[in-house]
């Protein structure tokens, strides 16, 4: 791909000049235009050391205005991305609707980083993540109507080190401080296959890679400030609008086969309680010493005893190390920004818990079934959860996922209890009666969702809830089993 850009195309000064104010203005005016629609965009700039991706960056922002976008520089990474899985970082730093978020190197770096350092330990920083993944973080992204512009800066070996010998001589010790893991001066001819194959693995229909020729500044500085400009004004004219699963709808049964009414006796429950609670308190100082971080996602129909279960299994834990997470409709904030943002962002630390009392599937029962989520979003969610899941278990996360089965009978005798009960009207609202009115529809959709999210390395758990003893003594058993099995798994 590299071999066909023509390193020799210039342009004077003059045509420069001439060109950029035109060329400003466009810029100007497509943040605006983006602004407006609400349109958030990425732009990532990628390419050789020495392409004076700063320069490039700082006339752009001369250009635009500074409180629409962010830049970040990867490198600057680093120090956080070995605590939590690859993307967390840049999931956190996602543009806002109608902002722009710049990358003075992103994620290929950090990629290119951990496969090419010139030192073990310097690779060691840097976390592994496939073209596979990059492929579905971008993917997840565009199809969510991010726009996403990836330019790679490409340089002959000679001005290469023209450009280096510039800088350092400018900065002096600085620049050799700010020396990074790639150094690619010295054996350009190694690096330049594993570019190619980097473009060639990630050069997609919906992220595409923009090869810039830049030998000479002032020309690769026009070719990209043009792109960016084209690209924003053609996606503000004519809005992503993903296409909707066409697959031919399935009938998913799992529900049907699950007996709700498992019995317990009451003496039986308080034997086990305390015995698996203190389990669990020693497991979690195990967990942390052994620095395993934990997700444990609750969902389950209204009523079904979510609240009961997470109260007895924190009960066991101390407070510093877990943190419940209350999931509902997103707010304002969280509407700025893709639906996965408001989970990876509350990811735990390295030896510590978090519980959602609702989840990510929200996306594909209450969003699907309230029409919250367009037909397209939800279908695609399937696949994005399973990879997001994936990452984060390839991390070293450990996963336990609850589905707390009820049946219509025991579900209505609980909504009338706390209907009748002062101290519990609260917990009853007219959304839990409305929701019930459509039994069969959310019923098909956990099916599905159950079929198809369930994984090795995330599998669900389904509860049976009518007996809340039962119920929560499977979930505080199902962790223990988890704790277990991953701390067997470190220490090997």
């Amino acid at each position: 791909m590299l071999e066909k850009l023509d390193l020799s195309k210039k342009v004077s000064k003059e045509d420069y000049n001439k060109q950029m104010d035109v060329l400003g203005e466009r810029l100007g005016k497509a943040q605006r235009m983006a602004r407006d629609a609400k349109r958030p965009i990425i732009i990532v700039f990628e390419g050789w050391r020495g392409a004076r991706r700063s320069a490039l960056i700082n006339e752009m922002m001369q250009q635009m205005d500074a409180r629409g976008f962010n830049v970040y520089s990867s490198v600057r990474l680093r120090g956080v991305l070995q605590e939590q899985p690859f993307f967390t970082a840049f999931w956190k730093r996602l543009p806002a609707l109608g902002h722009i978020a710049v990358y003075h190197r992103s994620w290929y770096y950090l990629k290119n980083a951990n496969e090419l350092a010139d030192k073990a330990e310097d690779a060691s920083k840097y976390p592994v993540v496939s073209f596979e993944h990059i492929n579905n973080f971008e993917k997840m992204l565009t199809d969510d109507n991010y726009l996403v512009l990836k330019f790679f800066l490409h340089l002959s070996p000679e001005q290469q080190k023209k450009n280096i010998a510039k800088n350092a001589k400018t900065l002096g010790k600085a620049w050799r401080d700010l020396n990074p893991a790639i150094d690619e001066s010295e054996d350009y001819d190694k690096f330049l296959p594993h570019y190619e194959k980097m473009l060639e693995a990630t050069d997609t229909v919906n992220a595409p890679w923009h090869l810039i020729a830049d030998d000479d500044p002032r020309s690769a500085r026009l070719e990209v400030f043009t792109k960016i400009a084209d690209a924003i004004e053609k996606a503000v004219q004519m809005p992503a609008e993903p296409a909707a699963d066409k697959r031919t709808a399935a009938t998913y049964d799992v529900l049907s086969k699950v007996d709700a009414n498992k019995e317990l006796t009451k003496e039986e429950y308080k034997e086990k309680l305390d015995k698996y609670q203190k389990k669990l308190t020693q497991l979690q100082i195990e967990m942390f010493k052994a620095q395993i971080p934990v997700v444990i996602g609750f969902e389950g129909w209204d009523a079904a005893g979510k609240g009961g279960a997470i109260r007895r299994l924190t009960a066991a834990l101390d407070p510093l190390g877990f943190h419940v997470h209350p999931i509902a409709a997103p707010n304002v904030v969280e509407k700025q920004f893709h639906y996965q943002w408001r989970f990876w962002t509350r990811l735990p630390q390295p030896g510590t818990i978090a519980i959602f009392d609702r989840t990510w599937y929200g996306r594909v029962m209450v969003e699907r079934i309230e029409g919250f989520a367009k037909p397209q979003e939800w279908q695609r969610a399937y696949d994005e959860i399973k990879d997001m899941e994936a990452q984060w278990s390839e991390h070293g996360i450990a996963i336990a996922k609850f589905w707390l089965q009820i049946d219509k009978d025991e579900q209505l005798r609980r909504f009338n209890d706390r209907q009748n009960d002062p101290n519990k009207q609260w917990k009853i609202t007219d959304e839990d009666w409305r929701n019930r009115d459509k039994w069969d529809a959310y019923e098909a959709a956990v099916n599905e969702m159950l079929v198809r999210t369930d994984t090795s390395y995330a599998p669900w758990t389904v509860v049976e809830g009518n007996n809340k003893y039962y119920a929560r003594l499977k979930v505080l058993k199902t962790v223990i089993d988890l704790f277990e099995r991953k701390l067997a798994e470190k220490h090997q």
